[in-house]
């Protein structure tokens, strides 16, 4: 990256492989700034290289720049925020290439040093300088962004340029591109997203041509704090890397590092998620956790003690209970299930009062905790204690585990402990060494081949000590000097400092495709197959076409999209953390996608593939439509046994096609002909906890299908059950049906659609015969496995069952939609959109840089139809300067922008407007605009 400066206009260019952005103070009015929001507001626009030094701008060579940190407004002056020194300080991923070499997949860079330079003014281009004719007090105490750069260069902000660092590796993925990433970031760990979002929605605005260009230069760097390493093992015949990440939180803005309790949103001080990422050749591991102040309302006071403090509930746990459980939905739909670990310190009254406090509300929320007396010393020569307690969870939650020489998710973490400590950074992080080591020493022994040494264990402690010094560290030099950091941290996060981008150019060629949208525009039909199948631990090998291709299907003409739902792929065994077979998945996904693309014109790729447990989701769509899908991303939410097991829950998917959402599901709910309550529990668990990227809920999408084995059964006794259904009295079953009678009442699965079901119950079986239980149970025959559907852009077309499919004690059920959706043709809107970009800039080309802002802000660049209907830019005049639009005060028609004055001759008492007039005071008639008012 490189800098450029012209002195008048006074603006600054930003070179980033081939790509420049200009910048300058807009120059717009304040009287449409204020209409604007009352943001100050920089002109931004592209540029060709060559032509930086014909437009007078000079390179800035003091510096080496790294990155682009972004926009800032401080005391009326806008200054552009560059990265100046960097190290590389992490690689969580990475491969062995030809020789044996290792080469980084994902790299993380430590920010050194960063300057401030401003867009309209000169007075502080002594930082352009060499510092040693300057000196550097001069420029801390006169620089108005001196406590900025001090912030940024502490040592402690970080950023990657090929991975969302925002997110931890589960979140994220292992491929998701730069789109991916700005869709799914999580906001509250970005420290310069006030900066860089104006820049983020500048990329959004160009076009697609640009846009490649645009996101091969630096000008998108999306900054975290905390602390971040890697270690490579030494004394090992293959490379093995530790890795930690640690994230500060802004929840609480300006308070971030307050001895303080919630807000009303829900938010807390010294909140932190910390990652450890183990890799080597053939895995790759991750397991989270997170700490942060007590989520109760209370404050401190002074001790009688010296430098002792107190602390204090400040109103009773009811008064923030809806706060308190603010704080932990969010946590839920991030990290599924959460349990909490509250440190309280040994004979600390005032901390027993708040542990008591934080119980009450734990319980009402029905969150696990556990509260802890241990002090360091115990914590550090004594850590069997702590993980005795804590050892329902460490198995519970599991950890993220792929396997990289298969490619296969091996486990998923399905919840995450949430420590609370009081004025302390060293015992949460003493509390997740031990935790973290001990995860990884449990799941390394039950994937097997890999072994844990004692030199690997000792750099592993080491980290977290590291760890533990730089976090403690900033916490401590930030509690010293509160006041004067909130004042810096009230500069960074306020919205009067934010800086708007105004793209004049880009900003017409939107308006315009927004008027062409119907041009490139259309709606499709789209065919999808759902199935559901509760396999009961088996992995059949022969052939399940009867199921994929039922009578409904055109075998000339599959499906666009099918989507596949499992139940009890595997066993679940108990005391195990890894408890989810991943052969299970393999087994499965290689079946159906062979299955798919053994018969028919249309080929199949697998987009995605889900699996919580026993619950498995696959989703396959043809290759001519794939190009049209993106956004994928998926959720799982446990209810097993309270939701704390994945013997029950449910996977989803949430996808675009095009522009029309779609979100689908498999749950396995809670069994027992008498749990209907319990099966309705289970179902708003999930309604609730399934989230994605911008907190997208499941009834936020425009197609939603469900599927899966809802246990649901038939309210009647087994022998009118079995003798209605040898006589195919569906009808009369159905109305006894648990899950028609929740739907009737709007209970579970409300504006749900279901078409009529014309087949026998699809449970239970005696497996390899088509007779119902005859086990000492006997169980109910009954329509267990369900597929419903829900929004406008959705029919159903069909709904069967695969009878002669019989290895296992269920049916495989399907169902085929018709959906219309709304299709952009990207290849056609790409293409206007750069024929209407380079029809303009060739006739700005010519014009003066105040010819051309003139031109561009006038409102009235629209271009007009050919005869062959494609776009083209206006002729624009060389040297005309439009008139600034009409406002209230101010007409363009009136000359030297004198306020308009109309008088009428009209007596208002005896004449009125008249009523029969068009609204349109411009369309030609012949009633008077006056009439006589009738007498009272």
């Amino acid at each position: 990256m490189k800098l450029f400066i012209r002195k008048e206009p006074r603006s600054l260019a930003l070179l980033s492989n081939g790509y420049v952005l200009v910048l300058e103070k807009s120059r717009i009015s304040q009287s449409q700034q204020e209409s604007k929001g009352g943001q100050p507001t920089a002109v931004v626009e592209s540029m060709h290289e060559t032509s930086l030094s014909d437009h007078g701008f000079v390179e800035v060579k003091t510096s080496m720049f790294n990155g682009l940190l972004g926009l800032i407004c401080v005391n009326n002056y806008l200054f552009l925020g560059l990265i100046t020194n960097v190290q590389k300080v992490a690689f969580p991923r990475w491969k062995v290439i030809e020789g044996g070499q290792r080469e980084d997949i994902e790299s993380i860079f430590q920010i050194l040093n960063v300057e401030f330079y401003c867009l309209n003014s000169d007075c502080f281009d002594f930082a352009l300088s060499d510092l040693s004719d300057h000196g550097t007090d001069k420029v801390s105490s006169e620089h108005p962004c001196a406590d900025l750069k001090k912030l940024f260069s502490d040592g402690s902000f970080y950023y990657s340029r090929d991975f969302d660092l925002s997110n931890t590796l589960q979140e994220r993925g292992l491929n998701n591109g730069l789109d991916y990433a700005i869709d799914n970031q999580d906001q509250k760990f970005i420290w310069n997203s006030n900066m860089i979002s104006e820049v983020t929605q500048l990329r959004n605005r160009i076009t697609a041509l640009e846009r490649s260009l645009f996101d091969g230069a630096l000008f998108l760097t999306f900054v975290v704090r905390g602390f971040c390493k890697t270690i490579l093992m030494a004394d090992v015949a293959a490379p093995m890397t530790l890795t930690i990440i640690s994230r500060i939180s802004t929840e609480n803005k300006e308070n971030i590092f307050d001895l303080q309790g919630i807000d009303k949103q829900g938010h807390v001080a010294n909140f932190i998620e910390s990652e450890v990422i183990f890799a080597n050749e053939k895995y790759i591991f991750a397991y989270v956790q997170t700490s942060g102040n007590v989520p109760l309302s209370w404050e401190v006071s002074e001790g009688q003690i010296l430098h002792g403090k107190k602390i204090k509930l400040v109103e009773d746990p009811a008064c923030f209970q809806v706060a308190f459980d603010k704080h932990f939905d969010a946590l839920a739909s991030k990290y599924g299930v959460v349990s909490v670990l509250n440190l309280v310190k040994p004979k600390s009254e005032s901390q027993e009062i708040l542990s008591n406090a934080y119980r009450k509300c734990a319980d009402n929320k029905d969150v696990r905790l556990t509260n802890v007396e241990y002090g360091s010393d115990i914590l550090i020569k004594q850590s069997h204690k702590l993980i005795y307690l804590l050892k329902q969870d460490i198995y519970e939650f599991g950890a993220f585990v792929y396997d990289i020489s298969k490619g296969i998710y091996v486990s998923t973490q399905t919840g995450c402990l949430r420590i609370s400590a009081f004025d302390s950074i060293e015992r949460p992080n003493l509390v997740e060494k031990c935790v973290s080591r001990e995860v990884i020493e449990v799941t390394t022994s039950e994937l097997g081949g890999l072994e844990i040494t004692s030199n690997f264990l000792s750099t592993h402690d080491k980290l977290w000590d590291d760890n533990k010094f730089w976090l403690g560290r900033l916490y401590h030099d930030n509690f010293k000097n509160l006041n004067k950091f909130k004042k810096v941290y009230w500069k960074l996060f306020s919205s009067s400092c934010r800086v708007s981008l105004y793209d004049p150019l880009h900003a017409h060629i939107s308006k315009l495709m927004r008027k062409m949208r119907k041009e490139f525009t259309y709606q499709k039909n789209i065919s999808i197959f759902a199935g559901t199948f509760n396999v009961n631990g088996r992995m059949y090998p022969d052939d399940i076409g009867s199921w994929l291709f039922p009578p409904s299907v055109d075998m000339g003409n599959l499906p666009d999209v099918y989507v596949l739902g499992f139940e009890e792929v595997v066993e679940l065994s108990p005391g195990h953390m890894l408890s989810t077979d991943p052969y299970a998945k393999q087994f499965w996904e290689k079946k159906i996608l062979g299955t798919l693309n053994s018969v028919g014109n249309k080929k199949f790729i697998q987009v995605w593939g889900g699996q919580l447990g026993g619950v498995l989701l696959l989703l396959f769509i043809s290759e001519s439509e794939y190009g049209k899908v993106k956004h994928l991303e998926g959720d799982v939410k446990k209810t097993g046994f309270g939701g704390m097991s994945s013997n029950k829950g449910a996977v989803a998917v949430s996808f675009t096609y095009s522009t029309t959402k779609f979100c689908l599901l498999v749950s396995h709910l809670a069994a027992g002909l008498e749990n209907v309550d319990q099966r309705h529990h289970d179902y708003k668990t999930i309604v609730k906890n399934i989230r994605f990227s911008r907190n997208l809920t499941i009834k936020d999408h425009d197609v939603v299908i469900w599927m899966g084995d809802f246990n649901y059964r038939i309210s009647l006794p087994n022998d009118e059950v079995r003798r209605r259904v040898s006589g195919n009295d569906y009808e009369a079953l159905f109305e006894r049906d648990q899950l028609n009678q929740q739907m009737i009442a709007g209970e579970s699965f409300p504006y749900y659609n279901e078409m009529e079901i014309k087949f026998p119950p699809t449970y239970k079986f005696d497996p390899g015969t088509k007779t119902y239980d005859t086990s000492e149970k006997l169980r109910i025959p009954a329509w267990t496995d369900r597929i419903l559907s829900r929004g406008d852009s959705v029919r159903q077309a069909s709904y069967g069952s695969a009878e002669n499919i019989i290895f296992s004690d269920h049916r495989p059920v399907f169902a085929t939609f018709n959906s219309t959706v709304n299709v952009v043709d990207e290849k056609l809107k790409a293409k206007l959109a750069t024929e209407i970009y380079e029809r303009l800039t060739e006739q700005l080309s010519d014009l003066t840089d105040e010819e051309r802002f003139t031109v561009l802000n006038s409102g009235e660049l629209f271009p007009d139809k050919s005869e062959s209907d494609e776009p083209v830019a206006p002729e624009i005049r060389k040297g005309r300067k439009l008139p600034p639009p009409s406002s209230a005060a101010k007409k363009w028609w009136i000359g030297s922008s004198k306020q308009v004055k109309v008088l009428l001759d009209v007596d208002p008492t005896k004449f009125m407007i008249n009523p029969s007039r068009p609204v349109n005071p411009f369309v030609t008639d012949e009633e008077p605009f006056f009439v006589r008012r009738e007498s009272t």
